[in-house]
């Protein structure tokens, strides 16, 4: 009896200090879930829309070089191509290389990455097109074979 009555007492030693300090009572909340990323997401329609209008408008550009050679379509053909293949490695690489998953640092590395490679894509098509036949000759002289 003597142990319940010395509980009781704790008991209401501790409610009284949970009612004057309410700090020392609330729950702490973490700061990171696993879910951090998911919530984080914006929305991406407009820009999927664009993607696929993007890859509709295409369609005619790639049979048209196969018959219009010359630099306009060659720098039409490499705008076209360098626009698809960024966006889609870019969708890759955020979709796959996530900062809760491979880290902060590797992350934004991934990310750098991408505009790298589309910069060096787009500066070798370019000389290409100026320093040798260009996309389109290279189309039919491929096709030729």
């Amino acid at each position: 009896m003597a142990a319940s009555m010395r509980h009781m007492a704790n008991f209401q030693k501790a409610l009284l200090v949970a009612r004057s300090a309410p700090r020392l009572s609330t729950v702490v909340r973490a700061t990171s879930t696993l879910n951090d990323g998911a919530s984080k997401v914006p929305d991406h329609s407009t820009h999927f829309k664009l993607e696929r209008l993007w890859a509709v408008g295409m369609l005619p550009i790639l049979p048209a070089s196969y018959f219009i050679h010359g630099p306009v379509m060659d720098a039409v053909l490499t705008v076209a191509l360098t626009l698809h293949i960024h966006w889609g490695v870019h969708g890759v690489v955020y979709d796959y290389a996530r900062p809760y998953v491979i880290g902060e640092a590797a992350a934004k590395a991934a990310h750098v990455g991408v505009y790298v490679i589309t910069g060096l894509l787009l500066a070798g098509l370019l000389h290409f097109n100026t320093n040798d036949v260009g996309i389109t000759k290279a189309f039919e002289l491929v096709f030729s074979l």
